[in-house]
């Protein structure tokens, strides 16, 4: 583990991810879009979003007791980002107070679930508080204690 390359390690375990995200209809440029969020008159953020469309990798840390989750990784699509939290699209329904391992390129992030809201059956937007950013590293990819294979 001592030569380990993030970004390759990375790229083939989203090889071996199935996205199953259904996006609504009305999103048919949704990776078009980028830049600066519009504020709404009854936004409470403390800080600018930005729109940052990609995929990503997702791993439970922390589940709730009444649900078991998976020890395989989520591929889920990145919304928007800010100083202190982050929204993702996730084919099925996290619950606040989860703890998850969201997973990206170039960084990746360690994020508490305050929000869920659904679309449609296979599209939740998901709403995150920041925890902890990382660098990359192998320990993005540790599971219980195990390193993941791809």
């Amino acid at each position: 583990m001592l030569d380990f390359d993030y970004p390759q390690h990375y790229a083939q375990v989203v090889r071996a991810t199935h996205w199953d995200i259904d996006l609504p209809e009305e999103w048919s440029d949704f990776f078009h879009e980028s830049g600066v969020a519009p504020v709404a008159y009854s936004d409470q953020r403390q800080s600018q979003r930005r729109i940052v469309r990609t995929c990503g990798l997702l791993y439970f840390d922390r589940a709730l007791p009444c649900l078991p989750r998976s020890c395989r990784p989520l591929g889920i699509f990145t919304r928007d980002f800010s100083k202190n939290a982050c929204g993702i699209i996730t084919p099925i329904e996290l619950y606040p107070e989860e703890e998850v391992r969201l997973i990206l390129p170039t960084f990746w992030l360690q994020l508490r679930v305050v929000r869920a809201f659904r679309h449609q059956a296979k599209c939740y937007e998901i709403g995150m508080r920041l925890l902890h950013r990382n660098n990359p590293s192998q320990d993005a990819f540790m599971i219980g204690g195990r390193f993941a294979e791809a």
